[in-house]
């Protein structure tokens, strides 16, 4: 299939129709793995006299949402209504966590809590702008056959109220373990709502019928091979991969390197927008939220993934998981009056 590159040095001038549209009128459910980011800042002075280990002096502790709930907070930044399903623990980091979500918005009636297991938490230690270790507190275990089936039910009444645009956020944490995908996919399906997945599985047919996949360019790397493709190239592997699973687009980011939407018709490359680079966290999380926004408010594919990609462009000059917000898009895009249905 023939690569189209695009120079994806600007958002399209779509864009300006969303003054008068507004992203108020999208609902985007987002099921997967909730996790909370923890940031201790500090500064480091000396070596500890008990091991060759650097001794951080705490300054600053900051909680961030990570996972499914920042793909929601993304989705929040961006006007459009959210709610988000999955399961916290009954520990102080889910408490935390659900009042970050409940601060942006972000609807939380789906959410669970499982007193058997703690709400996946990553804690990153940063003297200056270098991160010195990251500890991981989380169990990936599947979740229980009656947890499972209570999420499965609140999130079919979510898509029944009306939802349109639904996100798997897939961190392989065992919320979306089988055959909970597939399900909410047949769902998606039946009642014509676009489902877009973020993978983290080697086995890509649990996401087999979904609208569109949102794979890293190692993720999808890993697929082709999974699939017995003898070629990783986007432009060879991305149209068999697409074909299999049925599904109507696939998009690989890449990083600096931009990012590839493969579809029926082409393979369209847009190049990145950021030149520099500060922190990569999160992006995909990012990209995933604005792309379905964008399809939900109406918008086909390429202008969709354009905007994806200028919104990745911003959240990548920051540090940590930082949510995409609508300003930062209007003042990217240079639209006038962007910027006025943003809500206050």
């Amino acid at each position: 299939m023939p690569l189209v590159h695009s120079n994806g040095g600007y958002v399209p001038h779509c864009v300006s129709s969303l003054a008068e549209k507004g992203f108020c009128e999208v609902k985007v459910l987002v099921v997967g793995d909730l996790m909370l980011d923890r940031y201790i800042d500090g500064e480091v002075h000396r070596v500890s006299p008990e091991a060759p280990v650097p001794v951080l002096s705490v300054q600053t502790e900051r909680n961030f949402a990570g996972g499914a709930a920042n793909v929601a907070l993304n989705v929040a930044g961006l006007n459009a209504k959210v709610a988000v399903a999955g399961v916290i623990g009954g520990d102080s980091s889910g408490c935390c966590l659900l009042e970050v979500l409940e601060h942006a918005g972000v609807d939380i009636q789906c959410v669970i809590k499982d007193y058997s297991r703690p709400t996946t938490r990553k804690t990153r230690i940063v003297s200056g702008n270098h991160q010195i270790v990251r500890l991981d507190e989380e169990c990936s275990d599947d979740l229980a056959t009656d947890l499972q089936n209570e999420l499965l039910r609140k999130v079919i009444t979510a898509i029944e109220y009306g939802v349109n645009v639904v996100i798997l956020s897939d961190y392989a944490k065992g919320v979306l373990a089988d055959p909970c995908p597939q399900m909410i996919i047949s769902e998606c399906n039946r009642r014509g709502v676009p489902l877009l997945v973020d993978p983290k599985r080697n086995d890509y047919m649990a996401y087999s019928g979904a609208t569109c996949i949102t794979p890293n360019q190692k993720e999808f790397r890993s697929a082709a091979l999974g699939m017995s493709i003898p070629q990783t190239d986007i432009t060879v592997a991305g149209p068999v991969i697409r074909r299999r699973l049925d599904c109507k687009a696939l998009l690989v980011t890449q990083g600096r390197n931009g990012m590839t939407l493969v579809t029926a018709d082409q393979c369209q490359h847009l190049a990145a927008i950021a030149e520099d680079v500060f922190d990569v966290s999160g992006a995909g999380d990012t990209v995933i939220a604005t792309l379905s926004v964008m399809l939900g408010a109406g918008f086909a594919f390429l202008p969709a993934v354009e905007v994806a990609n200028a919104a990745a462009s911003v959240v990548v000059k920051r540090a940590g998981t930082t949510p995409i917000a609508w300003n930062d898009l209007a003042g990217l895009a240079g639209v006038r009056d962007l910027a006025a249905v943003a809500k206050v």
